[in-house]
């Protein structure tokens, strides 16, 4: 199907629902509508109240008050009482906060927010109670540096004492509960998917972006919450399908004018970076541009934009237990992917010495008053990385036995991307909305890598070695889009919504393979050359893998009374998905790759249909909301396969889905949630085709037909409260998961010479991977945090701390394997609030792991990871600016000599330039000492691996900054 069906289907659903009125018109009990900020449908309704003395119940004329909207809080209305102390005025429907100042009197500020969902709403009467008077007494007092608002975390920016040149991911970091690391941002132990500035997208869906970009000074508040699908903030009907979401909220000075920054610099070793970042904001429309050039490992600004190297030259370990996705390490030098998700390779951008070259624009225009709505962004990604690699890993073959696989790993690559992405909201009408979201993503993947392996058994024997050069270029696209219709009947409560996506995606891959290995068989180090057997492959081969998914989902609420909302869903979504590999050795004769492989090639496609009816039941009972919903779904999973030879396969499968929401806003700023939702996930066409990869002669992978979907449980629980009295706040968040028929990893470690069924020889030491159903995969994990001012330095210390399990089944020579990680990890960190001149923070965070493994409990081991971090900045005679970045990394219990203590130590002094201090030249030290190693550990259910991985070393650099600032107040 093409996107022009979609478009179809929208229209016809449009006409079908649609009702006579005109834009503006009020029609029912409903005093008129609009959009909101996000795309949601904003009905105007009217509110109303009183404002009086609590002690003689006498109107309060002239008392200020102001209703702020619970979720978008870019809402907020002002009026003051008449002379009969009353207030009326017309806002949105929604849920609002309020609070009353009147002079001579305490401010009043709602705990609970109230709910105007009626065309009429009137408030309880509002008692304020007089103030004391008080002689020649002076009040110091500190903001409240966070309010619970529902499920809304509303943090103060101006509650934080930052150094003026500080970013939205410094005041971030400053933050009770949020984490960031290597531009992942967390909060409330949960990864933020989706950040908005002043309700707007902002490049797509990374955060890293805005927060590495945007200024502090800029920025007024700070907000955290669990954002609904848009099916779900027009109903009101929680689907359970929430992205944790941040929303920055700029200060009303800086939403007219220009800001921004130019950057350059040069150093030590022809090192050099340069970079500009510039926002232009005017009324309702709002341009930024990105630009940065470095070749200092200062990378993407989107995870997007090295998506496109899945599949190309991702390090560590090539050909290793990948086939069955989750548990196995990573793939490399050019291999294709076989499951890895992005976040392992994300974790992986920093490796190596990197070149980069990027560019971004973001537009948008509109807000929730205008009929249609814009924003998008279109953003290149040029990059050149070159890594080397040391792998150390052991394998477990039984109660008795091990094997050893060591690899050193050289690889260039270089990377190209574009993508875009836009969001368009068009009001059709007072009841009909129209959201269109495309995403598109270009890319180009060139690498070259070189390795040498070998494979021994723990007494050191040697049972093989490798040297294997191999060449990929991947090229591909990637179309991925949503299409929402809602229309809202005249009843409130009953309204109608379809949302229909799809994803296309094409990868072509064409790699060259040259290979020489040697296999051994005496007991006898010294006689090993003259017991070698040699293997020598010169291949060629071409692929082609192309997946399209399209989907449709129908929601139907109706109101049942004041509290409740009944929804029937219908969901039918057909995955359809294509390969073909074709490979070809060398002919030394016809001096070309003529020579077709029949087992290394192979033709198959799949098809995935599910269709799914869910009915759910919402319920609100004062500051309760429970939702209950139970889904049938039916889904059937075909593969036809044409060679190396031929078959077919139909399956079926039947699975009830339930899940339920229950959310309690309790008083003085506490709140609960609790989710749970069951969901399928279905084998891709590389788990399902049985062809040998031999990218990695000594680490062979293949595929299995005969794979089931995978059906899991999920459950998430948060608990969160503020003290805005003693600003204090706490948050505890507990998630748990386990997985029937997981696709796991079952490993063949050939103990002799073993012929497989497709006729490939594997070498005794090597190894075939294949990914298969097992029972047993589960993860349970609690984060807490605590935060409360540390008044004697003029700081907030916060501690955190949690525990996580996580069990994952693997076969070893057909033996069952569970591998049991338990992590225990705890810290705290404390952060200066002194002033703008003296910014600091110390932190100390540990991580302690116990391996536990049923195969081989020899194994078992413990490992420690710790970290103590220094950041300073401080700026003296209000002109010289010393900026300093300490870190000590401890690693124990990895193998040998992976065991580590090291110092990262970055500096840097500055002298303010030109007018109001706009510039900066700057002389920085990175890695001063000269430490930085770069050590990752892996456990699997088949191996334990060590990882040291290159990194940019020490150099010294000179670099000028120019920071734009030019903001026009609206008269």
């Amino acid at each position: 199907m093409r996107p022009y069906l979609v478009i179809i289907c929208i229209l016809c659903s449009q006409i079908l629902f649609a009702q006579p009125g005109q834009r503006g018109v009020r029609q029912g009990n409903v005093p008129g509508g609009r959009l909101g900020g996000q795309g949601g449908l904003v009905i105007d309704v009217v509110i109303s109240g009183f404002v009086v003395d609590e002690s003689e119940n006498i109107a309060l004329p002239g008392a200020h008050v102001l209703l702020k909207h619970a979720m978008d809080t870019t809402r907020v209305y002002h009026v003051t009482t008449d002379a009969e102390g009353r207030f009326s005025l017309i806002i949105n429907r929604g849920r609002y906060y309020s609070s009353v100042s009147f002079v001579g009197y305490e401010s009043y500020i709602s705990d609970e927010p109230f709910v105007a969902f009626s065309s009429v709403n009137d408030m309880d009467t509002i008692k304020l109670v007089r103030g004391t008077l008080l002689d020649e007494v002076e009040i110091a007092g500190e903001r409240p540096q966070m309010r619970v608002r529902g499920d809304t975390l509303d943090y103060d920016a101006r509650a934080f004492k930052l150094n003026p040149d500080a970013s939205a991911e410094d005041l971030i970091r400053r933050l009770p509960g949020v984490l960031v690391d290597q531009g992942r941002v967390t909060a409330q132990g949960e990864n933020v998917r989706r950040l908005y500035v002043d309700g707007r997208e902002f490049f797509g869906d990374d955060p890293s972006i805005a927060l590495r970009n945007l200024p502090a000074e800029v920025i007024e508040r700070i907000e955290i919450y669990d954002r609904m699908s848009d099916q779900s903030e027009l109903t009101g009907f929680d689907d359970g399908q929430r992205n944790k979401t941040i929303n920055i909220v700029t200060r009303l000075d800086s939403r007219r004018g220009q800001f921004g920054r130019l950057y350059s610099g040069y150093g030590a070793d022809n090192r050099y970076q340069a970079g500009i970042t510039t926002n232009i904001f005017k009324e309702n429309t709002r341009v930024s541009v990105l630009g940065m050039t470095n070749n200092v490992n200062e990378q993407n600004f989107s995870r997007d934009d090295i998506s496109s190297v899945i599949g190309g030259a991702v390090r560590g370990g090539r050909g290793s237990s990948m086939a069955g996705g989750r548990g196995g390490g990573s793939t490399g030098g050019g291999a294709p992917d076989t499951g890895m998700s992005l976040n392992d390779f994300r974790m992986a951008t920093n490796d190596g010495d990197n070149t980069t070259h990027s560019l971004g624009v973001n537009f948008s225009n509109g807000d929730r008053e205008d009929k249609f709505r814009f924003t998008g962004s279109y953003f290149l990604y040029l990059a050149n990385n070159k890594t080397d690699q040391i792998t150390e890993r052991q394998y477990l073959l039984d109660t008795a036995a091990s094997q050893y696989y060591l690899e050193n790993s050289m690889s260039t690559t270089n990377n190209g991307n574009h993508r875009i992405n836009m969001r368009v909201t068009y009001d059709i009408s007072e009841k009909s909305t129209l959201v269109f979201s495309p995403r598109a993503t270009v890319r180009n993947n060139a690498s070259d890598s070189y390795l040498e392996a070998s494979n021994k058994l723990s007494h050191d024997r040697l049972l093989s070695l490798s040297q294997t050069d191999f060449d990929s270029d991947v090229n591909g696209y990637n179309y991925s889009g949503s299409m929402v219709y809602r229309y809202r009947f005249n009843k409130a409560g009953r309204t109608i919504s379809t949302n229909i996506s799809t994803n296309f995606n094409n990868n072509i891959n064409l790699y060259y393979l040259d290979a020489i290995n040697a296999y051994f068989s005496t007991d006898t180090p010294e006689e090993a050359d003259e017991y070698a057997v040699n293997d020598y492959l010169n291949q060629r081969s071409d692929s082609n893998t192309e997946n399209n998914t399209l989907s449709t989902n129908l929601n139907y609420t109706e109101p049942i009374g004041e509290r409740s909302m009944l929804q029937l869903s219908y969901n039918i979504s057909n995955a359809k998905s294509m390969t073909d590999r074709i490979t070809n050795s060398w002919d030394e004769i016809g001096q070309g790759y003529d020579i077709f492989e029949l087992e290394l090639s192979n033709r198959m496609s799949s098809d995935y249909l599910t269709q799914r009816g869910s009915l759910g039941y919402r319920l609100r009972v004062g500051e309760f909301n429970i939702t209950f919903d139970l889904g049938y779904q039916h889904a059937s999973l075909t593969a036809d396969r044409e060679f190396p030879y031929t078959y077919e396969l139909e399956r079926t499968f039947k699975n009830m889905l339930p899940g339920a929401t229950l959310t309690y806003n309790m008083r003085r700023g506490k709140s609960l949630r609790v989710n749970y939702r069951a969901s399928t996930s279905p084998p891709s066409v590389n788990q399902l085709q049985d062809v040998v990869n031999n990218s990695n002669p000594m680490l062979l992978r293949t595929g299995n037909p005969n794979l089931d979907h995978s059906y899991s449980h999920f459950f998430t629980s948060r608990y969160t409260t503020s003290n805005n009295e003693k600003l204090t706040n706490f948050f505890v968040f507990v998630m748990g998961s386990f997985t029937n028929d997981y696709i796991g990893n079952s490993t063949l470690i050939a103990r002799r010479d073993t012929i497989l069924p497709n006729g490939i020889k594997l070498k005794q030491g090597s190894q075939l991977a294949m990914p298969v159903n097992l029972d047993g995969f589960a993860t349970l994990r609690m984060n807490f945090a605590y935060g409360f001012p540390f008044r004697f330095i003029k700081s907030n210390l916060n501690v955190n701390g949690g525990t996580s399990f996580r069990r994952i089944p693997s076969l070893i020579n057909n033996q069952t394997s569970l591998t049991n990680n338990y992590t225990t990890s705890g810290g705290l960190s404390i952060s200066s609030n002194i002033s703008q001149n003296v910014d600091f923070s110390a932190s100390y965070n540990a991580n302690y792991t116990i391996v536990d493994n049923s195969l081989q409990p020899r194994l078992n081991n413990n490992y420690l990871y710790q970290i103590v971090g220094l950041r300073f900045s401080l700026i003296l005679a209000t002109k010289w600016v010393i900026r300093n970045d300490f870190n000590h990394l401890s690693y124990n219990g990895l193998s040998r000599d992976f065991n580590q203590n090291y110092y990262l130590w970055n500096a840097n002094i500055g002298r303010k330039l030109f007018k109001n201090n706009l510039g900066e030249i700057t002389i920085s030290v990175f890695d001063l000492m000269n430490q930085n190693d770069n050590i990752t550990r892996n456990v699997t259910g088949t191996y334990v691996e060590d990882l040291r991985t290159n990194t940019l070393g020490r150099f010294f650099m000179l670099s000028i900054t120019y920071n734009l600032r030019h903001f026009r107040v609206k008269a």
